[in-house]
């Protein structure tokens, strides 16, 4: 019988054994769990400043001219270097999404900076295109860290507010039109 008492003592030391492991395990997942997602809400919020930050440079007033340009290119490398350090804690959706505004932003670089294309340019359709692919970005980044972390908004192209965009970009290609002119 001694060998009974044993054999139930080492078990019970075995099984406090196993389930103080189990603890620490899950205690440290936890921990990582919180790491993650505080790096999670970072990148998010990153995406959605470089996003807004670039949507600013981009306005069409702006790039008409040659400095507007050169500002929204640094910006963009910038938001390039960014997302290199923070790409694997944004979502799928967010990281495609920003990818291809990206490629957006690159190729309406290019278009202004050649002085001749910039003459041709449609200000009130750049400027549409820009409030559409910038409010599906963003709108893409807040989903993409789940809205039950967030305070409740919309993000339609509306919260950009595309009439103030046309209008700004309006009076900056009348305020560039004056000074050639005159």
């Amino acid at each position: 019988m001694d060998w009974v008492t044993a054999v139930i003592g080492f078990i019970g030391v075995v099984v406090g054994a196993g389930i103080q492991e189990f603890r620490i395990w899950r205690e440290r997942r936890d921990k990582y769990k919180d790491m993650v997602f505080q790096k999670r809400l970072d990148a998010h919020q990153g995406a959605h400043y470089w996003c807004d930050r670039l949507v600013k440079s981009m306005m069409p007033h702006r790039l008409m001219k040659a400095e507007g340009v050169g500002v929204a290119t640094r910006e963009f490398w910038e938001a390039q270097e960014w997302l290199r350090k923070n790409t694997l804690y944004l979502d799928e959706g967010s990281r495609d999404k920003l990818l291809v505004f990206f490629l957006y932003v690159a190729e309406t670089i290019m278009k202004y900076k050649d002085e001749g294309q910039r003459r041709n340019i449609n200000v009130k359709e750049e400027a549409r295109r820009l409030s559409k692919n910038g409010a599906a970005v963003l709108h893409s980044i807040e989903r993409g860290i789940g809205f039950k972390y967030l305070p409740e908004r919309k993000i339609s192209s509306e919260s950009i507010d595309a009439e103030e965009l046309l209008d700004e970009a309006v009076e900056g290609m009348e305020r560039i039109i004056g000074r050639e002119k005159g």
